[in-house]
């Protein structure tokens, strides 16, 4: 999927997601493919990994992060978060560090899922109700 003016494409598996960002994607772009991915799979969670001070730990999880694991470096601690989309404090959160990384160059996101050919047609319903987006099918060779 990607949308017409090039600001923003989702490349979906079986088992993966991958979300690739142009530095001048819309705040509302973003929004609404965070918020998509949370209506059509709301067990899917994005991974975040950081370096930051102790204190800062536990204002991440008030906002809904989940801690996986950290450990103390010579920068601070090592975390590691999981993102869960079914929480909009989360989202809203993550949507601020991508808005931070695009300001400096693009980014994209992986995300593994368990998705399949309906989620990902309904993913594309979602996202082209509200903005420009087009589907392309790509079909991996099925021959051994």
């Amino acid at each position: 999927m990607e949308r017409h003016d090039k600001s923003a494409r989702i490349t979906c598996t079986i088992g993966k997601v991958t979300i690739y960002l142009r530095k001048d994607v819309e705040r509302d772009t973003l929004a609404s493919i965070l918020l998509s991915f949370s209506k059509v799979d709301s067990t899917l969670f994005y991974e975040y990994e950081t370096i930051c001070p102790y204190s800062d730990i536990n204002r991440y999880r008030m906002d809904d992060y989940v801690v996986v694991s950290y450990s103390k470096s010579d920068e601070g601690y090592k975390t590691i978060f999981n993102v869960p989309f079914s929480r909009k404090k989360a989202l809203r959160r993550l949507a601020i560090s991508i808005i931070e990384k695009l300001k400096a160059a693009d980014t994209d996101l992986s995300l593994l899922w368990d998705g399949n050919e309906p989620k990902i047609n309904q993913l594309f319903e979602e996202l082209s109700a509200c903005n420009s987006w087009r589907l392309q099918v790509i079909e991996a060779n099925k021959e051994n």
